[in-house]
């Protein structure tokens, strides 16, 4: 009896390992929760605009810019424009407008992904009307969604990361997490740590 006792114990006691056991992160990947928010509650076209800086090295790596189109409060814009040029971001150009283009968690993000880019004015939200035509690109406004990017390394090549983002009434939003792989050219999965 005592031995039967014994084995549901040890039994049990492997149970609540095997359940504590987390998933260990990735060491060649810099995970960074950030949770950094931005609203626009000035119903204008000039908008409201914050900078962000993730690498820490100098001035601002990007510029996010909220406003209303017309200063119409049922038309938004969410745009980015990267103020580093060692970064770029995958988008996809619907309609002649460049969009960022958004990912599901585990897509594989590497150099082979389709079109990167810097610069001014990539579109993340876009809900502008004129006349009878509705013209939406970019994110929806429902849940946390994907964006990849990459950094040029100095020696040649690039990082590849993802970032973690939720846009809320086409006015606010937040950059909750990214993630930037250390070693260049390697591919890194949307959502790995």
């Amino acid at each position: 009896m005592k031995r039967i006792q014994f084995y549901v114990i040890l039994f049990l006691i492997s149970s609540l390992i095997a359940c504590k056991k987390e998933e260990a992160n990735n060491p060649d990947i810099d995970d960074v929760i950030l949770n950094y928010s931005a609203e626009n509650k000035n119903i204008t076209e000039e908008g409201t605009f914050f900078d962000l800086n993730i690498d820490n090295e100098g001035f601002w790596d990007f510029r996010f810019f909220i406003s209303n189109p017309n200063d119409d409060p049922n038309q938004h814009s969410i745009s980015l424009s990267v103020i580093d040029a060692k970064y770029q971001f995958l988008i996809y150009t619907p309609d002649d407008a460049f969009s960022i283009k958004k990912i599901e968690k585990g897509v594989i993000i590497n150099p082979s992904s389709s079109i990167w880019r810097g610069g001014d004015n990539i579109l993340m939200y876009h809900y502008f009307i004129s006349g009878d035509n509705i013209y939406n690109y970019g994110f929806s406004d429902i849940g946390e969604q994907y964006i990849a990017f990459r950094k040029k390394n100095s020696g040649g090549g690039y990082f590849y990361g993802w970032m973690l983002v939720n846009i809320e009434r086409g006015e606010k939003i937040t950059i909750k997490e990214y993630a930037l792989h250390k070693i260049a050219d390697t591919p890194i999965m949307a959502g790995e740590k």
